[in-house]
């Protein structure tokens, strides 16, 4: 294994043994010594030698590797670590190239490196032998003046480094090396220009980099990690909520060698999913963190067991951990969001936090949601997905009984949904916000019906499109189908943040079907969640008078007029797309029976 040192040994010519290991050997030269030693000797000498000392006291303070021996007019180096090696290379270019700018230009002192990991002989005196440490060497002279040449067994072993980029060179013939060495380039990140993905800038979900596992208790355990990290990656990713970058990307990166910072930039993260598992025989404790890398701010932890039979099943274990992850996220977005200005805020962290804002549901948060959504759009003008949740706040707001003109609220949501169905006419989210939308505001149940049918075609897992189709049934006092789809988003929807919303309308299917307990169960869960939520609150006061419960009812109608002293039947009746329905008009008559005055 790369940058392990093997304990085995052979004796040579009968004299004395020699160490065997795998190191990443490190040549340096001076490009074109003698013209330089010719136009001013005791200069050049003095300013190599000072150049040198330099090197071998960083490397000695930082102990990531030594000086095997100065060579004249070069210098060898050993390092246990292929990174650590790149690193010290890249690092003596970029020291020599700020010595140079104090030097005339015909004085300057050009290097060049060659780099290859290999398996060399180690003498008495420390000194290192073998092919591979020719290999380092003509690697060094074949590069170019302050270039880096690395081998392929350098690239392999740094292949997800954020520390430096490899550019292809190809199969190059060295001196008194009988084949080909692939050899690539080797070039600091920022050298070299970023191709980034033409969907970032509108791009409304967090992506999230799952780091290795540290196997804490044993390295021949080490497989147990990778095993779990790639158990984490495939339940993030199943995820609708957030991107997750692929295994391959994040393989050898640590959080413990990198700032969250140079993460984040590299791979594109705004959160690191990050920790360390003790492995045992039947059970493994994991210990994860969530950073926001570009602050390195750990807003989530979680000590998780899992059971090693599992692991080796395949079964999903971390089927919990995505909406953890989420709500996480989520809580951190709100409040940002509600301290800090729009244009410091990334755009998904807009939506993110507009969404939870809105279905909190207190008049305050639901205004800073309306101020967001505003802001997203004016920020992507042509991305359908805040054009669809603004226009489902406008309905919220008739629906929650704050709008002062439905007219107006009605025009200007199906305005929203019309210009997002322009952009995107198969987008399932916005096919629901115009169906929410005909359902709520215009009362126009086929319309919305073949709306909700459309996105279900496009997208069959859709919770919302299926919670809100349920309720259309139930408008039409088709319960059997309210149920079925209602309770269909509930499996889909199982720890949702917003999941009271699933479950009043939850709630509603089973109060037109007659199931009264069931009704209670969910309505009482829904207010539990969100206890601003009128919807839940009438149809708590309905099913518990028709189960019965008149006190109960009556204490239910009470807080209904506490957060709407104006509360009617004729209002109610204004607001819902069953009113002139059998099911609104059996619902009127329950209201009437309560104490609601008419």
């Amino acid at each position: 294994m790369v940058g392990t040192r093997a304990n085995l040994s052979r004796e040579v010519f009968g004299i004395k043994s020699l160490q065997r290991s795998f190191e990443t050997i490190v040549f340096a030269d001076v490009v074109d010594s003698v013209r330089l030693i010719d136009s001013d000797e005791e200069g050049t000498v003095q300013r190599w030698l000072s150049f040198v000392d330099a090197v071998e006291l960083d490397i000695s303070e930082r102990k990531c590797g030594r000086v095997v021996k100065r060579l004249g007019d070069g210098i060898m180096l050993e390092f246990d670590d292929p990174i650590d090696a790149v690193r010290g290379a890249l690092k003596m270019r970029q020291d020599l190239a700020k010595v140079n700018q104090r030097d005339p230009k015909l004085q300057r002192i050009e290097i060049r490196i060659g780099i290859h990991t290999g398996e060399v002989l180690r003498g008495p005196d420390s000194d290192l032998y073998g092919k591979d440490v020719n290999i380092a060497a003509r690697l060094a002279a074949a590069a170019k003046p302050a270039d880096v040449m690395a081998s392929a067994s350098v690239r392999d072993a740094l292949a997800n480094s954020v520390d430096a980029e490899f550019e292809d060179i190809g199969p190059v013939f060295l001196k008194n090396v009988p084949n080909p060495v692939h050899a690539f380039r080797v070039v600091p990140p920022h050298e070299v220009a970023r191709v980034m993905p033409m969907m970032s800038s509108e791009d409304l979900l967090p992506t999230i980099a799952v780091l290795p596992l540290v196997v804490r208790n044993s390295d021949e355990a080490s497989v147990w990690g990778d095993m779990l990290t790639d158990d984490l990656i495939t339940a993030l990713s199943r995820s609708h909520r957030m991107h997750v970058i692929s295994r391959l990307s994040t393989v050898g990166i640590s959080i413990q060698k990198y700032e969250p910072s140079k993460l984040s930039e590299t791979l594109g993260a705004d959160f690191l999913l990050s920790g360390s598992c003790s492995v045992g025989k039947n059970r493994h404790v994991l210990d994860l963190s969530l950073t926001r890398a570009r602050v390195g701010r750990v807003i989530w932890s979680e000590r998780i067991e899992v059971e090693a039979a599992e692991v080796l099943k395949k079964n999903v274990i971390f089927s919990e951990l995505a909406n953890q992850i989420h709500l996480a996220i989520l809580d951190l977005e709100m409040k940002r969001a509600v301290s800090h200005p729009v244009p410091t805020l990334d755009s998904y962290e807009i939506l993110m936090a507009s969404v939870a804002l809105m279905h909190r549901l207190s008049p305050t948060d639901f205004n800073r949601a309306g101020e967001l959504l505003d802001a997203l759009i004016e920020r992507i003008p042509h991305n359908p997905v805040p054009l669809s949740w603004k226009s489902r706040w406008h309905v919220l707001k008739v629906v929650q009984g704050w709008a002062t003109n439905r007219t107006e609220e009605a025009r200007q949501a199906l305005n929203l949904t019309h210009r997002a169905l322009d952009l995107d006419p198969t987008n399932s989210g916005a096919l629901i916000a115009e169906g929410f939308v005909q359902t709520n505001l215009f009362h126009d149940l086929d319309e919305a019906e073949e709306l909700y049918n459309s996105a279900l075609e496009y997208e069959p897992s859709e919770a919302t499109g299926r919670a809100l189709r349920g309720t259309l049934y139930a408008f039409r006092g088709d319960g059997a189908r309210a149920v079925r789809d209602a309770e269909r988003s509930l499996l889909l929807a199982p720890r949702d943040p917003h999941r009271f919303f699933f479950q009043c309308l939850a709630g509603s299917a089973s109060l037109v079907a007659e199931d009264y307990p069931r009704a209670l169960e969910l309505i009482k869960s829904s207010l539990r969640l969100n206890r601003l939520h009128m919807s839940s609150h009438r149809m708590l006061a309905v099913t518990e008078w028709r189960l019965g419960n008149q006190v109960a009812a009556r204490r239910a109608l009470e807080k209904i007029l506490r957060l709407d002293p104006g509360f009617t039947v004729s209002k109610w009746k204004r607001s819902t797309p069953s009113a002139d329905l059998p099911v609104g008009q059996a619902f009127a008559k329950t209201l009437k029976e309560i104490g609601v005055s008419d």
